[in-house]
């Protein structure tokens, strides 16, 4: 589900076709424009949300990209909690799934921090 999921907000970036029914607030709104702006942001996240959703639906290279998905992660909730505290839920559901996953795989994952 998460892999499914990452791949549909992915696509979003490009398609713009889930509805987002909250109001803007001018904070968001403008904080939103400057990503709009960068030309690069929303893109880059776009292509790392669909890649490690497919990674994860066909069982590949999860590793590298459940850890691909950790800055995301945090960037989807530091967002958020700056100029979109509703929002929130969303990014912490996210990163929490992140790190169930991450977790699951500690034991593969542990030899990257040994000398």
């Amino acid at each position: 589900m998460f892999g499914i999921a990452l791949i549909a907000v992915g696509f979003d970036k490009f398609l713009e076709f889930i509805p987002h029914g909250h109001e803007m607030t001018e904070s968001l709104t403008n904080a939103f424009m400057g990503l709009i702006a960068n030309k690069f942001i929303l893109p880059t996240v776009g292509i790392v949300e669909i890649l490690v959703g497919a990674s994860l639906l066909l069982n590949k290279f999860t590793n590298l990209s459940l850890l691909a998905m950790v800055p995301v992660s945090y960037g989807i909730v530091a967002f958020h909690l700056a100029v979109d505290i509703p929002g929130v839920v969303l990014g912490v559901v996210v990163a929490l799934l992140n790190a169930y996953l991450l977790l699951q795989k500690k034991d593969e994952l542990i030899v990257l921090l040994k000398p």
